[in-house]
């Protein structure tokens, strides 16, 4: 007797989704597998889109690490040439406010920042093993970075240093303190030789658009325009998926960002069924709108309840002159709610071969303490702490082009938290429905920090997941 076809269905439509949709069927290529997703673009909070004036518009900019295995192989299987694609980010800067002036990242500014650098290089080397070799690092996740670094010898001073601060403002988790577990595995992901990247194009076209063609290829379905409000399920195993029609006007048909909440039209709903089994590759936010009261469901996930996000924030600014003296490299240490700012003039084509453009500025940041300031307050805090910058000019005076400031503050937008104590929290891939399966970078699983690699990662971790269940 034959059997029919596997059917799974995907929710969400970012890395995690499309990495398992790949995955799974690169593994198994008889399955029929149909990826929803909510608007007019994939990639999640990797994805960029045109604005009414052409300009491409970020959710934020993501540094590549080589160390990002995953990823980068699966942009080879999906036919991205990385020689044409990526380009180095040319190292990482910081911002010495006591001092006022700008470094590579392990360069001294004056006689005291050289003392604490070696500190910090005395700290690591004393730390080595347990940084790079402990297999039991979870233990760490209840203490923050800050306390685990000065219980292990690195002065208190230190840790008031723009530089190392940056370990809280690169995980979005400013002002709250990074785990100690997270920030190992950040420094074994992100750490020793790894060099970084950033898109030399946009993430849409360049990154994304790829990947989902190889996903279609492989014979995969997406299916646009669907919000799931609710999972129909009969305790043991998922039924149903019932899904709402995004009012996209409120987003400019995918020109401008959705508003905090995803309206919907509420006469265009549908309930779809007949798959074999479900992965939900949604943002934690999304999956905690769905079955409000069904203890059933929720009995599952208890400690989701208690996971924090923040709504973080990209500001994009072009000029028609150079602001930053042809420095085209991410500088880190600036003041909140946006510490980190990149001109791409010098490192993206697009740019520097467009003679109308002086500088491509990029800040981004999170909104926690800034919420109730607007966005002309934001911008300009923006623009005051780069004018902190030795020998930078105040875009507002060097023909601004054009500006946006994105506020990523629907659910489908947020950004998961790293405080200690979280991991107990974050559920994994299997569920306790039968057929049930989660993905996302928020998901446990080998990487554990939330990024790129992270949310490839945990779409793989589902699929495994699924195929032990046949």
């Amino acid at each position: 007797m034959i059997s029919s076809p596997r059917k799974v269905a995907i929710v969400g439509g970012g890395l995690a989704g499309l990495a398992a949709g790949v995955r799974l069927l690169e593994l198994r290529p008889d399955t029929q597998v149909t990826l929803y997703t909510l608007g007019h673009h994939l990639g999640g909070k990797a994805t960029s889109y045109q604005d009414d004036a052409g300009f491409a518009i970020d959710h934020g900019f993501h540094s590549i690490s080589t160390n990002y295995r995953r990823f980068l192989d699966l942009l080879s299987r999906a036919g991205i040439d990385r020689s044409r694609t990526l380009v180095s980010d040319r190292g990482t800067y910081y911002y010495d406010d006591r001092t006022r002036k700008v470094a590579q990242s392990g360069e001294a500014t004056d006689a005291r920042s050289r003392e604490e650098i070696g500190q910090m290089g005395a700290f690591f080397l004393k730390n080595l093993a347990t940084i790079y070799g402990d297999d039991n690092i979870e233990q760490y996740d209840d203490i923050c970075w800050t306390a685990w670094a000065v219980e292990r010898g690195l002065a208190e001073s230190a840790t008031r240093t723009r530089s190392f601060r940056f370990s809280q403002d690169a995980l979005f988790n400013w002002p709250h303190e990074v785990s100690a577990y997270i920030t190992l595995k950040s420094i074994r992901l992100l750490g020793g030789s790894a060099k970084y990247y950033l898109v030399d194009g946009t993430y849409g076209e360049d990154i994304i658009d790829p990947i989902v063609n190889r996903f279609r290829k492989l014979g995969g379905t997406v299916e646009m325009f669907h919000k799931l409000v609710h999972v129909l399920h009969d305790g043991r195993r998922v039924t149903e998926l019932r899904f709402a029609q995004p009012d996209f006007i409120f987003h400019n048909h995918g020109r401008s960002k959705w508003e905090r909440s995803v309206r919907t039209f509420p006469d265009r709903v549908k309930t779809v069924g007949g798959f074999d089994q479900v992965i939900l590759a949604v943002p934690v936010d999304c999956l905690r709108e769905l079955n409000p009261g069904d203890t059933a469901f929720w009995r599952g996930f208890p400690g989701v309840k208690n996971l924090q996000t923040v709504a973080t924030l990209s500001f994009q600014v072009w000029t028609e002159q150079n602001v930053l003296a042809n420095r085209s490299a991410c500088i880190n240490g600036l003041d909140e709610p946006l510490p980190m700012v990149v001109d791409y003039k010098h490192l993206k084509k697009r740019y520097r071969d467009d003679d109308r453009i002086g500088s491509a500025l990029e800040w981004v940041g999170q909104e926690t303490t800034f919420e109730k300031l607007s966005d002309d307050e934001l911008k300009s805090k923006a623009y005051e702490s780069l004018l902190c910058i030795p020998d930078a000019k105040d875009p507002r005076k060097s023909g601004l082009v054009r500006e946006c400031l994105n506020r990523n503050t629907a659910n489908h937008e947020r950004y998961l938290l790293t405080d200690p104590g979280t991991l107990r929290f974050r559920p994994h891939s299997r569920t306790h429905l039968a057929n049930l399966f989660l993905a996302g970078d928020w998901i446990r699983n080998a990487v554990d920090v939330p990024t790129m690699e992270g949310a490839v990662c945990s779409g793989y971790t589902a699929v495994e997941a699924l195929l032990k269940e046949e």
